[in-house]
């Protein structure tokens, strides 16, 4: 009974240890940014992806205090102009979105580089369906914010007043935090107060600061 005790008590102690250190890395560059050769290099984009009530939504408020630009794919696929393309079969959806997507990522480009024009050195392109899509390979960087599968399901619940196995079908055709995170620059986890959350951009932005201040310094 004492061993087991024991290998619980042990059991415990490093969750806690991997949730501390998992902590730490929260809004901290995991994963050193890869040249793309195949997007201009400014403005820098910062690609945002998340799943269904994750809490992207308060991430992107926070950055845009930072003055840097969005561009929400989600509302470029809405245009008119793309629905009669997306549209057009009603019932073949995944043939729809990939008729909609490369549409979609030229518009997108196009208002980076207006947004570029303008004057922004930052801008944060994010959207449904980010990963489906891989529009992440038009970014210099990614960032992602995650909730554990439960929380999600609590908050949709709570959000859109639905069943819990209407909001785990919904959360469960996402993409995984998994492959989110093996993807991933900075992660975000919006699980704890507003104040840590904003904690973790600040962290986010300031290491981006430096991260394109050594960028420039090498131009």
């Amino acid at each position: 009974m004492r061993l087991v005790q024991r290998q619980m008590s042990f059991d415990q102690e490093n969750k806690l240890s991997y949730s501390n250190r998992r902590m730490r890395t929260l809004g901290t560059l995991i994963n050193p940014p890869v040249d793309n050769p195949d997007i201009p290099a400014w403005p820098y984009v910062i690609g945002l992806a998340g799943g269904v009530a994750s809490g992207k939504s308060k991430i992107i408020e926070k950055l845009k205090t930072k003055g840097v630009a969005i561009v929400n794919c989600d509302r470029i696929a809405n245009e008119k102009k793309l629905r009669k393309v997306a549209f057009a079969d009603e019932e073949q959806p995944k043939q729809q979105d990939q008729l909609t997507w490369p549409a979609v990522i030229e518009e997108a480009q196009r208002r980076i580089q207006e947004f570029g024009e303008e004057g922004y050195r930052v801008v944060i392109m994010e959207g449904a369906d980010f990963m489906r899509a891989k529009w992440y390979q038009y970014c210099h960087q990614l960032w992602v914010v995650v909730v554990p599968r439960d929380e999600a399901i609590k908050r949709l619940q709570d959000r859109d007043r639905i069943s819990a196995a209407e909001a785990a079908k919904r959360v469960d055709s996402q993409v995984s935090n998994q492959e989110l995170e093996a993807h991933a620059n900075v992660i975000f986890n919006p699980l704890w107060s507003f104040k840590h959350t904003e904690g973790q951009v600040d962290r986010a932005w300031k290491q981006l600061e430096e991260f394109l201040h050594g960028r420039d310094n090498l131009e």
